[in-house]
């Protein structure tokens, strides 16, 4: 398993201003990573070049500096927005298109997937069928073009607000994600877990790991206090981070541990943001050593099963 972090982990500063994403490809890479995801809500700056005419070149050059500083990118996360409640249809065409464009940002520097959310129709009330239905008829045409690009779309899991008005949300429920996805019928889309998310859900990282299963290509790593979505650096919240190292062992998967814990290093000032990146390694080899420590400790109680198994049926003999 390789650490990976969203290029987000240091895109705040606490004047309100943003950083570009190659300031954060440049400050991970130097301090070590060597995976990195590409956070496309970048786009939401009106200072980001994916905005402009000349976008596609943006993308090569983030492509070039991968390429010189030794970084591969593995994950991307696409822009998102209300996409039952936006009134606003001018807003709703250019988001569409940095969609779009992030996509094929997605497939030109090598990611396999890209991370966006499921809506809710919040319209329909308690009836998560109709946001069933109008996630599919959504995102049809993007799955189509992930599949011309070669790009897979990973469909993350939500969460409820604890405050009012505590409306219902659509893949809040681990179960109603997976029928989302499997709804799909498409190699091309699959699950994005994130423990955060999750942990707002009560937890249960083991058994939503192993309900969501071969459906997982990436996952989310951040902590909070099950109260609201702090995207802190694990164990700086409540999270049994043993516990979720160990669903993930369970399940056998394969891809990489990628931070989004954009809020913990916000008011960090720029000089010392490579403090906040290095730390983050050092527990990312901690997190990773959990994971292997149970993956041996599942093997071995798999092991132990079939010689069992064996024993009963005379297969062991």
């Amino acid at each position: 398993m390789e650490l990976s972090t969203s290029t987000n982990i240091t895109a705040f500063c606490p004047d309100g201003k943003k950083n570009p994403m190659t300031y954060s490809i440049e400050l991970c890479a130097a301090a070590g990573y060597r995976v990195l995801d590409l956070n496309f809500c970048e786009v939401m700056n009106p200072h980001s070049r994916m905005r402009d005419d000349d976008w596609e070149r943006y993308v090569d050059e983030i492509g070039e500096l991968g390429a010189k500083l030794g970084v591969k990118f593995t994950q991307s996360h696409l822009p998102y927005y209300d996409i039952f409640g936006m009134a606003d249809d001018a807003q709703s065409r250019r988001m569409e298109e940095w969609i779009r464009r992030s996509l094929v940002a997605s497939a030109r520097l090598g990611v396999c997937w890209a991370v966006t959310h499921p809506g809710t129709v919040y319209q329909a009330g308690q009836d998560m069928a109709v946001s069933l239905r109008e996630n599919l008829n959504y995102y049809a045409p993007h799955v189509e073009t992930a599949i011309k690009y070669g790009v897979g779309i990973a469909l993350e899991n939500d969460f409820e607000y604890r405050t009012r008005p505590y409306q219902r949300i659509y893949c809040a429920s681990v179960e109603e994600l997976c029928g989302l996805v499997d709804a799909f019928h498409s190699s091309a889309v699959g699950v994005c877990y994130d423990f955060g998310h999750a942990n707002l859900t009560g937890g249960f990282h083991r058994q939503n790991l192993n309900r969501i299963g071969s459906r997982l290509k990436a996952v989310h790593v951040q902590d909070n206090h099950g109260m609201s979505d702090e995207h802190l650096m694990p164990f700086f919240g409540n999270i049994d981070w043993k516990e979720a190292m160990a669903g993930l062992a369970e399940i056998r998967y394969a891809g990489e541990l990628t931070y989004e814990i954009q809020e913990f290093g916000r008011n960090v000032p720029n000089e010392l943001k490579r403090h906040v990146v290095e730390l983050s390694l050092i527990v990312g080899k901690h997190l990773i050593a959990l994971y292997e420590k149970a993956l041996q400790e599942t093997g071995m109680r798999t092991g132990a099963l079939n010689e069992i198994a064996g024993r009963r049926t005379g297969l062991g003999r």
